[in-house]
């Protein structure tokens, strides 16, 4: 889940249906675009419509008759600069455009590019879809029923599957075929009365449509298979209900091996993103000598109460390892793993930790508070799509999270309107209880500090913990927040981390080998799944410790093939780069000087919040590209590096600055520009000034004094800095539809519109702000 793409123009969480425990393999099932602070920023292209009658949407049967050649429009139409993402979509359109073979080939190209990381299991990835495809193919060439055809196909395919892949295939047949067709039909709806379609609303409804079509057919079919093959494998009790301490009520599955006798370790995920998946996770769990232990976050399936997403899962977590810990097949050892919600459920539990929970893996773990739903105090706009995501129902409301088409526009609305953030809701048409209690809270106050391990908490952690994040993970704040906090707080912390080039789902499953258009390195291709069991081996079954895990600290530095490993963050460097802001210019930017100018020296910049004319941009997420987004800021580089430097940790530093009002929210990115003129996105910054020297109180800047903004958490990287190449920032001030609008009137910026803007914010950028990178040399 975690934070959005600090990409200023963008919302990218298209994403991230995928907030799950399994990482790349279920980013890839329930579609996880995720990346974060990616760079440029372009005009919209001409929008392409589609000329698609208004009678379509009303007649079922001129819906399915017509549908398929639109598809065809689209897949020709489509572009997408990340392979993985345009696989992930293009099959979807091919199917249903009838265009079966090239389905099934499109799924294999996407399996190809994530097998060097995990050559079985993703055996299993889009296998629904592959059986309906050839299924298809044998009804047409056998003149058959589909029924008869997919029977036959599903029982042949499966068989041939590896276990662990076969129980990756398994977890997608138990979609919510009701919640399909009711979304299909909001999409519906939402066009009635339009003859044509934008591309973007042509790919909104091909998906749903083949969604709705695959997987009513499929279901019923696979459904009655798939329980015969696993009840000769596995115990499964799929309806286990566990009560709290205070009278709730959580739903939970256990699956255990019937070929094993007596009491085993137990792994336990909870999940506030119920779905068909959480049986194959427990089911992996089991295969790999486990008792698999899924529980829902209370509200969530059977479970009675509301929905209220973070708020119990401390408390509710211990009860839950309690019961698991008298249960007949538990040996008293469980381990918890999983990322993003998952990751954050890890540290709720290791708040009060039960005397049985024995390590935890938190990959990707949210840091709730500290990078969502707000990052270092400024609200994210995606966290009203996410709370309906996950409490519209009992199950999670994918149909209406991948409707990009629906979000943007009310993200889109809210912005041109000036309408205060806290309004977000009513212009969704959809008020909710839960977004409005989170903006009574814009400091990191008691109410988020009570969910999840805080403070002297930490000291007590003493079981060993194996951290995993990215650095285009959106919730590496989230993540790295826990590690510092544990180490500050217990000076012996017997916690490794792992961080490399991944984004929020490779960083918690399988790696792709391209993420956006960079391709990794070969090295960085592990698959985190693997190295999970391999902890959980080490520290449950006293196995050997993961040779990837060579000290406290590994890491991939980008550029050079190699892992390297450290005994703690400050020894991953040996130097500091310390550059100034100069007011000289350099071409199209201002120079990043390596000495310090007059304190007296400024650069002057003014925003005016009021124009809302650049609500049609948008950028391209790209990790390489040949422009930069200067929106509302200022750029400065540096001189040409003389020697190649590894930029090692998070870049940190102080802005001096006075303005006409009394806070602001800033943004720093910074690129490396290559020898060929392209910039490689190597980080961000965005906070609250007023927050900036403490997250849990306010202090508001006075009118015309200097004042000092702290850089204290930014995005951390590693990777090669060749020689030759300049070092790029931009600064700027954050306006768009992704983010609350700061005035700078002092009040709840929740409770600020545009008539507070008043005139322009201006900012005088002192030249002795200093911003330090940390290197190896």
């Amino acid at each position: 889940m975690g934070a959005p793409s600090k990409n200023k123009n963008r919302i990218v969480y298209l994403k991230y249906s995928a907030p799950y425990c399994s990482g790349r393999v279920n980013q890839v099932i329930m579609k996880a675009f995720f990346s974060f602070a990616l760079i440029c920023m372009v005009l919209h292209a001409p929008a392409q419509t589609f000329y698609f009658p208004k009678a379509y949407y009303t007649d079922s049967a001129a819906l399915r008759k017509n549908i398929s050649d639109l598809a065809k429009q689209v897949i020709i139409a489509y572009k997408e600069t990340d392979k993985i993402t345009y696989l992930e979509n293009v099959f979807r359109y091919q199917l249903v455009a009838g265009q079966y073979e090239a389905a099934i080939k499109s799924l294999d190209s996407q399996r190809n590019l994530l097998k060097d990381a995990d050559t079985v299991s993703i055996k299993g990835i889009g296998f629904q879809f592959q059986t309906y495809a050839t299924a298809k193919i044998r009804q047409a060439e056998k003149s058959t029923s589909f029924a008869q055809s997919y029977t036959f196909v599903f029982s042949r395919m499966y068989s041939m599957l590896p276990e662990a892949a076969a129980v990756t295939a398994s977890g997608f047949f138990g979609a919510d075929i009701k919640s399909m067709r009711e979304g299909l039909e909001k999409i519906l709806r939402s066009q009635a009365g339009k003859d044509s379609l934008s591309l973007e609303e042509a790919r909104v409804l091909c998906r749903a449509y083949n969604a709705y079509n695959v997987y009513s057919q499929v279901i019923p079919l696979a459904i009655p298979l798939l329980a015969e093959l696993d009840n000769k494998l596995f115990f499964i009790e799929d309806s286990v209900l566990i009560k709290t301490r205070d009278g709730a009520v959580v739903a939970a599955t256990v699956v255990r091996k019937k070929d094993v006798i007596g009491k085993l370790p137990v792994i336990f995920v909870f999940n506030i993103y119920n779905s068909p998946r959480d049986k194959s996770v427990a089911k992996e769990a089991a295969l790999k000598g486990y008792v698999g232990v899924v529980a829902n976050t209370r509200g969530k399936r059977l479970s009675p109460q509301a929905i209220e997403p973070f708020e119990h899962d401390a408390n509710d977590a211990y009860d839950i390892i309690e019961w698991i810990s008298k249960q007949s097949w538990s040996n008293g050892k469980t381990g918890m793993f999983g990322g993003s919600y998952l990751g954050f459920s890890q540290w709720a539990a290791a708040k009060n930790i039960h005397p049985s929970l024995k390590t935890i893996v938190p990959q990707v773990a949210v840091g709730i508070g500290i990078d969502y739903p707000m990052t270092n105090n400024v609200f994210m706009s995606y966290m009203l799509r996410w709370i309906h995501y996950v409490t519209n129902s009992k199950e999670t409301d994918i149909t209406d999270f991948n409707n990009s088409v629906h979000w943007k526009s009310v993200f889109n609305q809210w912005y041109v309107s000036g309408k205060s953030f806290r309004s977000l809701d009513s212009i969704d048409e959809r008020p909710s209880a839960i977004f409005q209690r989170w903006l009574q809270h814009p400091s990191y106050d008691a109410y988020w500090q009570k969910m999840v391990a805080y403070k002297n908490d930490f000291s007590k952690i003493n079981i060993p913990v194996l951290t995993t994040t990215g650095y285009y993970d959106a919730d590496q704040l989230g993540a790295l927040y826990y590690f510092d906090q544990h180490h500050l707080y217990n000076k012996n912390a017997n916690h490794f981390l792992v961080i490399g080039p991944y984004d929020h789902g490779g960083a918690q499953g399988l790696p792709a080998s391209s993420l956006s258009n960079y391709k990794i390195d070969s090295v960085a291709n592990i698959s985190i799944t693997n190295l999970t069991y391999q902890w959980f081996n080490y520290i449950l079954k006293d196995s050997a410790r993961p040779a990837l895990l060579k000290d406290k600290i590994n890491y991939q530095v980008m550029g050079t093939n190699e892992w390297k490993h450290a005994p703690s963050l400050g020894k991953m460097n040996n130097d500091t780069l310390s550059f100034y802001l100069s007011n000289t210019s350099s071409a199209q930017h201002y120079k990043l000087a390596g000495t310090k100018l007059a304190g007296a020296e400024y650069i002057r910049q003014e925003v005016d919040f009021k124009d809302r004319s650049d609500s049609a941009y948008s950028t391209s997420g790209d990790i390489i590209d040949s422009i930069i987004d200067v929106s509302n800021g200022l750029s400065f580089i540096s001189t040409p590096m003389e020697k190649a430097v590894e930029i090692n940790g998070s870049f940190i530093g102080a802005l001096k600055a006075s303005i006409n009002k009394k806070d602001m929210d800033v943004y720093i990115a910074m690129y490396e520009q290559m020898a060929d003129g392209k910039y490689f996105s190597l980080g961000t910054f965005l906070t609250r000034a007023s927050y900036s020297g403490d997250r849990s109180k306010r202090r508001l800047l006075q009118p015309g004094k200097v004042a000092t903004i702290p850089i204290t958490n930014s995005f951390f990287t590693s990777k090669k800095i060749a020689a030759g190449s300049k070092l790029v920032v931009v600064l700027s001030i954050n306006k768009t539809s992704g983010w609350q609008i700061n005035y700078g009137t002092g009040k709840d910026v929740s409770d600020e519109t545009i008539k507070d803007a008043g005139t322009p914010l201006e900012i005088k950028w002192y030249c002795n702000s200093v911003i330090k990178i940390p290197v190896l040399r």
